[in-house]
């Protein structure tokens, strides 16, 4: 298999406060990770366990104190072009004075595109998150998953090979997140893009997600626990091995225990 596209984490740690040498306190301790080209993984934990810290640091926006972080064998120190990040507040990524058309052309507007090509490129994600028909309404006019989807479409318009989701259904209510769920999962099986998305939520885990690298709770966090999720899609959340798989987890993330053996 190509090794394009490959993440690569070893033995990361991430230490705020550094001025007591002595005693150091991470927020992540030896935090290894690997993905495939192409896969898409899930980072499960509970709040403020560090796991939008762990995908910053992926990102470039933040440093790491220790250990590697690579790409395709290529070390990370800045943000680069082919990752792209969709955050939990869309109302922070898109400009209110723009339309969708005109926030999701942004990027592509500053490398300085030709307006016909660039239009052609944004119809293509416009119609791919399904905003078809929206395409003059500015932010205010959304709704909070219309906003999503802009925001998403912002980001996949300039192409980048790695995607990284920050809790972006967090804030949105019940329904819109279920429609969100599928339809993420329809845009990474048409992308292929290597994903990598954060929740604290078990069922959305195994709704979206190929693997699932459970953190354990910080400081010293670190991913204690991975589950390939063998589960055709559209995932059945009544099935019998969905639940199982629900409750083995649920349990686990509870007890703080890990489960060994072979993985469902």
């Amino acid at each position: 298999m190509s090794q394009f596209n490959t993440i690569t984490v070893k033995n990361l740690s991430k230490c705020y406060d550094q001025s007591n040498v002595e005693e150091k306190k991470y927020v992540l301790e030896n935090v290894n990770l690997h993905l495939k080209p192409g896969e898409f993984y899930i980072l499960l934990g509970p709040s403020g366990c560090g796991k939008s810290t762990l995908l910053n640091i992926i990102a470039g926006f933040i440093s790491k104190t220790k250990g590697e972080v690579l790409i395709d064998g290529q070390e990370i120190v800045k943000p680069g072009r082919e990752r792209g990040i969709v955050f939990q507040n869309s109302d922070a990524s898109l400009f209110p004075w723009l339309n969708v058309r005109e926030n999701i052309e942004f990027g592509l507007k500053m490398k300085k595109m030709p307006l016909v090509q660039r239009e052609k490129l944004s119809q293509k994600y416009i119609q791919l998150v399904g905003l078809e028909g929206h395409e003059k309404k500015y932010p205010s006019e959304l709704s909070g998953g219309m906003k999503q989807r802009a925001q998403i479409a912002r980001v996949l318009v300039n192409e980048p090979e790695i995607l990284l989701m920050d809790e972006p259904f967090g804030a949105l209510d019940a329904q819109t997140r279920r429609v969100l769920q599928k339809e993420v999962v329809h845009i990474w099986q048409q992308t292929k893009k290597t994903v990598i998305f954060v929740t604290h939520d078990i069922q959305e885990a195994l709704i979206i997600g190929q693997k699932i690298g459970i953190m354990s709770k910080s400081p010293s966090a670190c991913i204690y626990q991975e589950y390939d999720v063998h589960l055709q899609y559209p995932r059945d959340v009544t099935g019998r091995r969905f639940n199982l798989l629900y409750q083995t987890i649920l349990g686990e993330m509870e007890n703080g225990v890990e489960i060994g053996g072979d993985r469902i």
